[in-house]
């Protein structure tokens, strides 16, 4: 019945009405959840003060639970056409919730949360959908759950992504750690995707412990991480092979009163990339097999066999600081063919020594930055060469009491090479020097409520080739010059941003030109509540190869409307258009709509 009293249809012969009424019960449990999370987040969700006695204190009640954060819902429609007279296929892509939140309790505990999820897409492979939470209690409890990006040194666990459990306890002088789960899911290749790569299930942990506080510390760490041979189908490996791998790091920071901090980090890797290999013993020739065979019969950690490696690597920094002067040296090896499993990727065979001293004058108004280093490779003596690598730079920054910053850097890299374990022939000798010199200049003044902004730069890079031999069809040239003028009317809701791009290089036979202004508008309206961007962006093109010339144009345009519907709703449009005119003409079209609840 109605408020009436009259009889209503029943739902199940209307099928709109029924939709109609869930959709209802839809929108308003949104509403009422998000009023209740505003008024969690500030504190005014409170019992009638005329009926409850009030404490006797001036201070405001700090809410039991505060929360503060965003989650914001995307999707995307994309549409590329090549050639002209081609036709454009749209494509959906997935749309994405992406989330951030933080709440803090009276008791002292603060939870961040971060999640990203998806629709189902067609490509495979390592997930990208994650949620991951870090509860911390008053700086000395740290838990971890889901996805997490822990960084325990740079040669162990570093910033890996895991997704586990893990703990950090700071009690007092005593440093521990823990995290440990899944390092990769496991990815079975199949031929109807060949971009799809094949993938074990990795699993490990990392654990840490250690003495100090963050000015001074000793940490001791050891990352086990191993796949799992049973993790997909044989049929599915190609030339995958599961490895196992441990490292043991040390980390440390010692730091003398105010003037005198030093770093070290240093880890040894085992790790051996066929665990189905032939075992091979230890022999007295090969003291650091014969360590791993030590650590493989004291307790069963790591498989000892023919693709077994042991390699190593340590970084260490002396920083001696003044109130005019920085004094920075710095020392990197790793060794040819270091892994660890908790980290994507590392520079490995470099050896590197490096100088940066900076000066400070004039209230730190005039600033001289300098840096010399030496790095070379080959360090086994393994390779044909050994290539050398002489590393200078030297920058000058003044500003000045109207906001005005003047910006000069020279940068020298020199490149050489030596024999190896072979000799080296003239003819083909790497010799170079790449040379980039630069300058930039910013000014900033205010006028009638307006901020504006003047920027200019200009960059010239050179590559030259020392070796007599092959300088002729060795060198390269590049001019960047770039223009910027902004203005800010925060009374009107005004910005406005106007650019300039000349780029100019080339080489033997071959030369590019791309130049063509920017322009970008924001705008306020309806009463600050709706907001439109619009950006355009016109580059003119000329490409000369062998005494030919081809000229075209790359137009972009952009527009931008983000209307906020509540305090905590918000809705955005955002439009692309990409033209491309010469060689390659193509045309790309690109929706995109992103609905954000914030509180």
């Amino acid at each position: 019945m109605d408020w009436r009293g009259r009889e209503l249809p029943p739902l199940s012969g209307n099928p709109d009405t029924k939709k109609l009424v869930k959709t209802s019960f839809l929108f308003l449990f949104l509403n009422i959840l998000s009023g209740s999370l505003t008024m969690a987040g500030n504190g005014s969700a409170r019992l009638d003060t005329a009926t409850v006695p009030q404490p006797d204190s001036t201070r405001p009640a700090q809410p039991a639970l505060t929360i503060t954060g965003d989650l914001d819902l995307t999707k995307s429609v994309y549409a590329m056409r090549g050639q002209e007279g081609a036709s454009a296929s749209a494509q959906h892509t997935p749309w994405y919730l992406t989330g951030s939140l933080v709440l803090a309790t009276r008791s002292g505990w603060i939870i961040p949360l971060q999640a990203v999820w998806s629709s189902p897409a067609s490509s495979n492979g390592q997930t990208y959908n994650t949620i991951g939470v870090s509860p911390r209690y008053k700086n000395w409890l740290t838990l971890h759950g889901g996805y997490r990006n822990l960084e325990f040194s740079p040669f162990t666990l570093a910033s890996h992504t895991v997704l586990g459990a893990g703990v950090e306890l700071n009690p007092g002088l005593l440093r521990v750690g823990l995290m440990a789960g899944q390092f990769s899911k496991a990815v079975e290749a199949t031929a109807t995707d060949p971009d799809r790569v094949a993938t074990f299930r990795r699993m490990g942990y990392c654990a840490r412990i250690g003495v100090g506080n963050d000015r001074t510390y000793l940490d001791v760490i050891l990352l086990n991480a191993a796949d799992d041979a049973q993790s997909i189908r044989p049929d599915t490996l190609g030339y995958l092979t599961p490895a196992q791998n441990v490292v043991l790091g040390l980390s440390g920071r010692i730091r003398t009163n105010r003037n005198i901090t030093v770093e070290l980090d240093a880890a040894g890797s085992a790790y051996t990339s066929d665990t189905r290999a032939e075992p091979l013993p230890a022999t007295s020739a090969d003291s650091r097999l014969h360590y791993v065979h030590y650590l493989n019969g004291v307790k069963k950690s790591i498989s000892v066999n023919s693709s077994t490696s042991i390699r190593t690597a340590v970084q260490a920094s002396l920083n001696y600081r003044l109130n005019w002067v920085d004094l920075r040296l710095r020392y990197k090896r790793v060794e040819p063919g270091y892994q660890s499993m908790g980290a994507y990727y590392m520079q490995t065979d470099i050896e590197r020594i490096t100088v940066a001293p900076t000066i400070r004058l004039f209230k730190n108004r005039l600033q001289f930055r300098t840096s010399a280093g030496w790095q070379h490779d080959n360090l086994n003596n393994q390779k044909r060469t050994r290539t050398n690598r002489l590393i200078g730079s030297v920058s000058v920054s003044y500003t000045t009491n109207n906001n005005l910053t003047l910006d000069l850097s020279v940068s020298n890299y020199g490149t050489t090479q030596r024999a190896g374990y072979r000799p080296l022939n003239d003819t083909t000798r790497l010799a170079q020097n790449n040379r980039t010199l630069s300058g930039s200049v910013f000014k900033s003044w205010t006028g009638q409520n307006k901020l504006h902004n003047l920027t200019g730069s200009a960059t010239y890079q050179e590559l030259q080739d020392l070796n007599p031999f092959t300088a002729d069809n060795n060198y390269s040239q590049n001019w960047n010059y770039t223009v910027g003028y902004t203005l800010q009317h925060p009374a009107a809701g005004l910005d406005l941003n106007l650019g300039y791009t000349y780029t100019f290089s080339r080489a033997v036979e071959l030369s590019f030109l791309f130049h063509g202004p920017t322009v970008s508008v924001q705008k306020k309206l309806v009463a600050d509540k709706l907001s439109a961007l619009l950006m355009v962006g016109y580059l003119r093109n000329e490409e000369t190869l062998t005494g030919e010339m081809q000229q075209g144009f790359t137009l972009n345009n952009t527009l931008t409307l983000d209307y906020q519907l509540t305090p905590v709703h918000r809705l955005s449009i955002s439009g692309t258009d990409n033209r491309s005119r010469g060689a390659q003409s193509y045309r790309q079209q690109q929706a995109t709509v992103q609905y954000t609840v914030s509180f």
